[in-house]
């Protein structure tokens, strides 16, 4: 925008100068010229008629050089002489004109004849014819030099050019204070805009400065953001109370149907345990529901986190599942300390680690890495399964999306499609970004880039007790989107 204003006002400065400051500069030299030449003129007539009676004198008596004392009109160091009527010189001033025959015999015939000269430098030469009566008795000349005419000239072009710099000065500074004046409400409103973008619903827009269309616009735009936060905090709030009072019906008809499955025959008892089965898979649904309704409300507070201990402190935890499904965990040799809010990376670590285990075939391994660059920090997950298709990754983040498995031995109905979109709220709200990767010749990569952590503060490496993510018996119903 300062740009585009300072181009306009500019323009237009430079459009009036060239308009009308030029064209005058130009008309007022002309101007001077020809008040110049006029006076100059004015000098010659006086010459002429001061030796009119010496010239009349000249026809009757024998031709002598004549000697002029009257000088009124002429002024500095002009130069004069006067011809007689045949063309000799009669009269003459201290030096040499260089005037040609031509002129002189043009002067006699009446006519009045100017000439600007180069030598002597920048001169005007005139001639007039010189009357007795209406005879034509002689030509008076006059040089007068043009250096106070070309000084006039030289301080008018000085003057308007530096008319011309302090206004393109003053267009220059209007137009970047205009444009300051404009623009800093403009940006900081589309910053707070982004901010509200990305989730952080409790900002505003400041309207203290700028013009009044902007505070208009700020005050329109706070009230929108405040509407805004009502509503999706009523949402948010609805599906966390929803989710959190389905949780113990749930429980107690899961209870339930598992003190009736050792009391009814076989019949029933395969009838009960897909019931079982479908019980537990709404119960990992609202676990997710109730974490996504956390994530969605969290407000980033980052602290420091040690992420190589939090990557170890995890595997441990999943190591007696992973044993179990014979699968390998390795973890990295890498460090790094990042910046996240507390809890955040325990249930994306959860979450990853959840999805791996359930895709990663029998004898399998899966890689944690951590790699730190300038002030970025990745954190790579990197599974054997079978990794994704295109499709598979434009979907992978989307909420309640889920895809068949391509391992036979695992359950394609245990997901709900919550845990990746989890993932990738969690990592948004602390600024970070997520990606997924095939790796020929292993399987899927999840990278994370997090913000290095800028110095020492308060690190936290411990998982809330009431999280529905954590390993253990619950882990089996932590929410794991299918690849």
């Amino acid at each position: 925008m300062t740009r585009r204003i300072l181009a306009a006002f500019l323009g237009l400065t430079f459009a009036l100068l060239v308009g009308v400051v030029v064209p005058l500069g130009v008309i007022t030299a002309e101007h001077d010229r020809q008040t110049f030449a006029d006076q100059t003129t004015a000098a010659a007539t006086a010459v002429a008629s001061a030796a009119e009676e010496q010239l009349a004198d000249h026809e009757r008596r024998a031709p002598t050089l004549g000697t002029l004392t009257y000088r009124p009109a002429l002024v500095g160091r002009d130069e004069f002489a006067v011809y007689d009527k045949v063309g000799h010189v009669f009269i003459h001033g201290p030096a040499q004109l260089r005037v040609t025959p031509a002129q002189v015999a043009a002067a006699l015939s009446g006519k009045t004849v100017q000439q600007w000269q180069d030598n002597p430098q920048d001169a005007l030469l005139v001639l007039l014819p010189a009357y007795a009566g209406s005879r034509i008795v002689g030509a008076a000349v006059v040089q007068r030099a043009a250096q106070p005419l070309n000084e006039q000239i030289a301080s008018l072009r000085l003057g308007l050019g530096l008319a011309g710099l302090v206004a393109v000065i003053l267009a220059s500074t209007l137009s970047i204070g205009l444009a300051r004046w404009v623009g800093r409400p403009l940006r900081r409103l589309e910053a707070t805009a982004d901010r509200l973008g990305a989730g952080e619903l409790t900002v505003r827009a400041s309207s203290v400065t700028g013009p009044p269309e902007m505070r208009h616009l700020a005050d329109t735009f706070n009230d929108m953001a405040g509407r805004l936060e009502a509503l999706i905090g009523s949402h948010r709030t609805l599906v966390a109370d929803i989710s959190h009072q389905l949780r113990t019906p749930l429980a107690a008809v899961r209870l339930r149907l598992e003190l009736l499955h050792d009391d009814v025959d076989s019949t029933a008892a395969g009838e009960l345990t897909g019931a079982l089965g479908e019980i537990s898979r709404l119960s990992r649904l609202v676990d997710g529901l109730l974490a996504l309704s956390r994530a969605e409300n969290t407000q980033p507070s980052p602290v420091t986190v040690d992420l190589a201990q939090l990557v170890n402190e995890r595997l441990a935890a999943w190591s007696p599942l992973a044993q179990e499904r014979h699968i390998e965990l390795l973890p990295s040799s890498g460090q790094g300390s990042v910046a996240a809010t507390p809890g955040h990376l325990e249930q994306v670590l959860d979450n990853l680690l959840a999805n791996a285990l359930d895709v990663t075939p029998s004898e399998g391994n899966i890689t944690v890495s951590i790699r730190q660059h300038d002030d970025r920090v990745r954190l790579e997950v990197i599974d054997s399964g079978p990794g994704m298709t295109p499709a598979q990754h434009a979907n992978a983040f989307r909420r309640f999306w889920t895809q068949p498995a391509d391992n036979p031995s695992r359950d394609s109905t245990s997901g709900s499609g919550l845990g990746l979109a989890i993932v990738h709220r969690l990592i948004t709200v602390d600024g970070g970004n997520i990606q997924l990767t095939n790796i020929p010749g292993l399987g899927l990569a999840v990278q994370i880039d997090l913000h290095a952590a800028a110095g020492r503060g308060p690190t936290t490496r411990r998982i809330s007790v009431d999280d529905p993510l954590g390993p253990g018996e619950a882990s089996h119903d932590v929410e794991r989107t299918e690849y």
